[in-house]
Parts: structure tokens; sequence; C-alpha cells
């Protein structure tokens, strides 16, 4: 197995598919431009073009995505290099674009990965509904969500978002953190580990590629936009998704803000989520209860008795319609 791309996470099952193609070259996708794609090989990083039916092809599974693991034809003479296949994917994370309902309109934000740190910033940007959305997205895709709560040192008081989330997941992750103190920080590197692929998810401005350049070495940070003083939100600085390799072994994939995370999953994936709410709904009367107006219903008791938040119920009610729709 290739000791280089080790490092980048390839694992037996992706390194197997080079047998009998000795023409080809085993590389894993590190970023992607408008017409050409930057692709980690056993001899270093080169650029890598698609062409013919791919490059036509509107289904976006079928185009090379940050993460994935290809086999490219080597370019000779000043000929281009090619890739030619894209290797099975272990896992995939994907959104809907808002009011889409084309598969067209999936865009696929990473895949081969093994956790999403979904990045939320507490002064202005913090929404349970979000963070919600996220995890119902993430559910069944084998990436296991972690929370990221930065600009700590804005807000006195977290006793409120420590309890819904809590209600939410009481096993989620989440790492409250400050680039302005260093609080978090470390604790949150030490939850990676060596080989593990972990792609960052967010809005604009909320620090994902502020907190990612304090694991980099200066050569490699990123730029990182200012905050507007009218909005107080960040200014779109992260363009393209970035694939990188920290000095500890742990493989981190950039990505530009996504404030809005349309879902593709299915009803079964919101019951995971909403683990509360899915368990006392079996004490329901109804079987069919929606949790609205119903009498005997458990979980709108809960809700007046203070177990559950109504902002919780509320989201659910929400993601369910939506993803009926």
């Amino acid at each position: 197995m290739s000791t280089h791309l080790k490092k980048y996470g390839l694992h037996g099952q992706f390194n197997d598919f080079l047998n009998g193609q000795s023409s080809s070259m085993l590389g894993r996708v590190t970023s992607v431009h408008r017409t050409s794609y930057d692709v980690m090989t056993e001899s270093g990083e080169i650029t890598c073009e698609i062409t013919g039916n791919r490059l036509k092809d509107k289904d976006p599974y079928q185009k090379p995505i940050v993460g994935d693991w290809v086999l490219v034809e080597m370019g000779e003479g000043g000929n281009a290099n090619i890739i030619r296949e894209i290797l099975p994917r272990n896992t995939v994370l994907e959104r809907r674009k808002v009011n889409a309902s084309d598969k067209e309109e999936i865009q696929l934000i990473a895949t081969n990965v093994d956790v999403a740190v979904i990045v939320q910033a507490l002064d202005q940007d913090f929404s349970l509904a979000r963070i919600q959305r996220t995890l119902t997205q993430l559910s069944g895709t084998g990436i296991r969500p972690m929370v990221v709560l930065n600009k700590l040192d804005l807000v006195s008081d977290i006793d409120q978002v420590k309890k819904e989330i809590h209600q939410l997941d009481a096993d989620l992750p989440v790492v409250f953190t400050s680039l302005e103190t260093g609080h978090g920080l470390s604790d949150l590197e030490q939850l990676f580990e060596s080989g593990e692929t972990i792609v960052f998810i967010g809005s604009s401005g909320v620090g994902k590629s502020s907190i990612i350049n304090t694991m980099l070495d200066e050569e490699r940070q990123q730029k990182t936009g200012e905050i507007s003083e009218c909005s107080g939100k960040g200014k779109h600085t992260t363009t393209a998704r970035k694939l990188f390799l920290l000095d500890n072994g742990v493989i981190v994939i950039d990505t530009p803000g996504t404030r809005e995370f349309g879902v593709t999953a299915d009803l079964s994936a919101l019951d995971d989520v909403f683990r509360t709410i899915d368990e006392l709904a079996t004490n329901c009367k109804f079987r069919d209860c929606r949790h609205q107006s119903e009498p005997g219903c458990a979980v709108k008791d809960a809700v007046s008795t203070g177990i559950i938040d109504e902002e919780v119920l509320k989201s659910y009610q929400k993601l369910r319609e939506d993803l009926k729709n």
C-alpha cells in the first residue's frame, strides 16, 4: 500500500482497484475548481481534468468531489491528466439546494468523510433548527456529527444553549470555542483521530477556516475575511472546498459558507435525530398523532411540563413537513 497516500486516508479497498490497471495512477481529490481538479497522488499533487460523457453529465454523482478516490490517466507530451474513474464512495455528504426538487439541484459537498463538524457562532448565527436539519441529513450516512459553537467570548450565558442541545441529543459531542481566547481549540483537535477525514460545515463568518488555521502551519493557512459591520455576518472567503493533511495525521476538508442545508433524507432519519420525541410518541393516544392539537398527545404534555422545549417540537414538525414534500 502507498505510504504517502495512506496518510491521506487510503485503505486496502481503494488500493485493490489498481490491480490490473498499471497505466492508471491512484489519487484523492483535494480541491475542485471550475474546469480542473487537484489530486494528491503517490508522487505529489497534480492537476487533472474530466472529459467526454463525464464532462457533459449533469448528474452530480458522476463528477469528482473533494474526498473522492480516483484513477488518473497521466497525460504525456503536454496532454492533460484525465480522471477516468471515481472509486466507490464510503460516505457522501450532500444537500439539496433550497427550494429545489430535481436531482440536478442536489449538491455533493464531500465524500469518504468520517466526521462532520457543524460550526455555528454564538453571537448571531446560533440556530437549533439548522443544527437539527443538518443532523437529519447526516443520519444514516455513516458520518458522525459533532457541533462546534464558536465566539464564546461574545456571549455571557450559554446555559440555555446547552439545555436545548442536550434535549436534542444528549450524546452529541459539543465543543465551545473562542478564537480570541483560544478556549476549546485544543479540546477540539484532540477529538479527531489520525487517518480520519473531517469536514467543517456552516455559515460564512462563523470561523470554520480560522479554526482550521489554528491546526495548520503558517505556510498553508487560508485567508479569512472580515465581518460586515452592517450585518455582523461573515463575507464569503472560502470559495472552493479544500482538503488538508494536518501534522497529527488528521485529514480536514474546509467548505464555503452554507447557511441553509436542504435535506434529502427520509422520514426515518427524523426519528433518529429527534429521539426524545420519538420515544414520547409511543405514549400518544393515537398512533398517527402529529403532536399538534390531538387529545392525549404525550409529546405536547412533555412540552407543557418542560421536558422538551417548544422550539424543538416546532423544528421537528417543520422538518417532518419538508421531508413529506
